[in-house]
């Protein structure tokens, strides 16, 4: 589908609703007035940054600023979708899907509320916060990838390192020991499937344990290199 090809379904759609549309006004794509009331149209086959820019730029200039798409190119950014639309919401764009020659008005947005958006997510900011505080190292480096040091395997570690070192260990013996309050929960439970009980109550590591400590002695060998 060619940019072009979305033009008149979206241009009736908003003739329906008592606009009156002209077509590239001044590089605007479609430009709509009701009343003294001003909206812009971007047609876009694809979603992309660009067209993010271009919807920016004509809120400069116009009340109200939309983005045409053909249904086909949401649907190839479905897996994205939810951010997407999050984004149109920030910025208050609307979004208007085109489908067997038919316009729809897929997403209105009239205005962000942030301190709305910041109550919503009192849990997670919390939740952050909580991570930050607790967490003991700053191993990991911004934008890696791969195992990432959480608190949580911070706790799984040291467990881990006590039953190397002594082999074997009592969820008791190994919270004395540690200080990890969750001791039992994490044995129990077994996340990473480094431990497993030898017998009523004892547990060793798993060969999969011993290759995870391995691994990080050898990451904080390399790391250690580099800073030297």
């Amino acid at each position: 589908m060619e940019e072009k090809e979305l033009y008149l379904p979206i241009k009736k759609y908003l003739e329906s609703k008592g606009y009156v549309i002209k077509a590239e006004v001044k590089d605007i794509d479609i430009v709509g007035v009701k009343e003294h009331h001003t909206i812009a149209v971007e047609l876009k086959t694809t979603v992309s940054l660009k067209l993010i820019y271009q919807a920016i730029d004509r809120q400069k200039m116009c009340d109200k600023v939309y983005i045409g798409l053909p249904k086909s190119a949401i649907k190839s950014h479905q897996a994205n979708m939810r951010q997407f639309i999050y984004l149109l919401k920030r910025l208050d764009i609307g979004l208007i899907q085109v489908s067997d020659n038919e316009a729809s008005l897929l997403m209105e947005s009239d205005g962000f509320d942030m301190k709305r958006s910041i109550a919503q997510n009192k849990r997670k900011k919390k939740a952050i916060l909580k991570e930050f505080s607790l967490r003991e190292s700053d191993e990991n480096v911004g934008g890696m990838k791969g195992k990432k040091m959480t608190h949580y395997r911070e706790r799984v570690l040291k467990i881990a390192h006590y039953l190397e070192e002594f082999k074997t260990g009592s969820p008791k013996d190994i919270k004395a020991f540690t200080g990890v309050m969750d001791t039992p929960n994490i044995l129990q439970k077994n996340y990473y499937m480094w431990f497993k009980k030898v017998d009523r109550g004892i547990y060793t590591l798993t060969l999969m344990g011993e290759k995870a400590l391995n691994e990080e002695k050898s990451i904080r060998s390399a790391k250690d290199k580099t800073i030297d």
